[in-house]
């Protein structure tokens, strides 16, 4: 016997969970389409001394980390101001070329045959482990369910879809 207070809350924990692998996927986009850019140190004039020292960062500065997008360079026919055909070298962004796509859990249904008990005063479910055992009682005890999962595309962010007409924009201006 389970409490049904305990089988709901382990069904919603797994759905949760699922959307986050889900959601970890979804943010792993970057990790596709950037990396993360050389570190420059920065440099300073200190006021009582004329030469540069290395800019530190307190403790309580948080680490700031540059992504830059990872790009192809493309030959890309142009017709020459002399009418002839030239090729162009462009950097074309790799996240403008592919659609994004993420997906989000829409639906989860669980069908499950169980008998229901009052034990002081909580529900309890039998899920039917106790089964038939075999003639040697060496078959498993299973309890029979069915559940659906229904995936479905995420609506892309505004921020994504910005940061991508940004680069296409670019892409446009190299190849004008």
């Amino acid at each position: 016997m389970i409490s049904f207070k305990l089988f709901v809350n382990a069904i919603q924990e797994a759905i949760i969970s699922a959307s986050d692998a889900l959601m970890d996927k979804n943010t792993s986009l970057l990790d596709k389409y950037f990396i993360e850019a050389p570190k420059a140190v920065e440099t300073h004039v200190a006021e009582d001394e004329d030469k540069e020292q290395p800019n530190v960062q307190s403790a309580a500065t948080p680490n700031k980390h540059t992504l830059v997008p990872r790009t192809v360079i493309l030959e890309y026919p142009h017709l020459g101001h002399d009418g002839e055909i030239e090729n162009l070298e462009i950097s074309v962004p790799l996240i403008t070329l592919v659609p994004l796509t993420m997906s989000k859990i829409d639906k989860a249904t669980l069908t499950a045959s169980f008998r229901m008990a009052v034990v002081n005063g909580e529900v309890q479910l039998d899920l039917g482990n106790e089964g038939n055992g075999g003639l040697f009682k060496k078959k498993p005890k299973m309890a029979w369910g069915k559940i659906e999962i229904s995936l479905a595309p995420q609506e892309t962010s505004e921020g994504y879809k910005l940061l991508v007409e940004g680069y296409e924009a670019i892409l446009k201006r190299q190849i004008s």
